[in-house]
């Protein structure tokens, strides 16, 4: 009884030593969670910036603008993408936490693709950062605020968050010519041959 007792405690040894093994091996597996806050009813301006570009959308009462480019009307699938698809991007895997690492993530400040979002009494909501994968297309890396963490999202968005403003709006379409009515106008009065005039006199 006691030989086994003592196997039963050396194999519970052996699986918590293997347990700490894999959680080391692994480095920082965390909990899926969301990015950005989960409501974003609060969102009102949204920041994007890449290599040097920047652009910003405003929401003015119900209607989203693009700064700077007033010419242009905005795509309304872009904003609803960027809604359902970008805010609602989870992080996975952490990949690192060493700000150093940043780099081969593509997260750091020069290469990384960074989106801020405020809301209405232009307080910053969140901000993070997102860097392309070179061996999974389907996902990027991001990190989120000041951590020095990077994680593995659960889907690629950085293709949604352009910094070309014709990418996120469009010239409206000229307005269409005023159409006529012929039927309305009336007719012109019929012109008199003066030389029949005169002969009728």
């Amino acid at each position: 009884m006691s030989n086994l007792k003592w196997l039963l405690v050396g194999i519970a040894v052996l699986l918590g030593l293997y347990a700490l093994l894999q959680v080391r091996e692994s480095g920082y597996t965390t909990p899926t969670g969301q990015v950005f806050p989960e409501n974003t009813d609060d969102v009102y301006r949204v920041e994007m910036v890449a290599q040097g570009d920047s652009l910003t959308l405003q929401k003015k009462d119900i209607e989203w603008t693009i700064v700077g480019h007033d010419t242009l009307k905005v795509r309304d699938h872009r904003i609803t993408a960027l809604f359902e698809q970008v805010l609602k991007v989870s992080r996975e895997t952490a990949m690192t936490d060493k700000a150093d690492n940043w780099s081969k993530y593509a997260v750091d400040d020069e290469t990384g693709t960074h989106v801020k979002i405020y809301n209405a009494k232009d307080e910053l909501l969140a901000h993070a950062v997102f860097g392309r994968s070179s061996t999974d297309w389907a996902r990027n890396y991001v990190r989120i605020g000041d951590g020095p963490e990077v994680y593995l999202t659960d889907r690629s968005i950085v293709y949604q968050v352009s910094t070309d403003a014709t990418f996120w709006g469009e010239k409206p379409p000229e307005p269409a010519p005023a159409v006529v009515d012929s039927s309305a106008i009336a007719p012109a009065p019929a012109a008199v041959d003066s030389a029949k005039a005169g002969n009728d006199g």
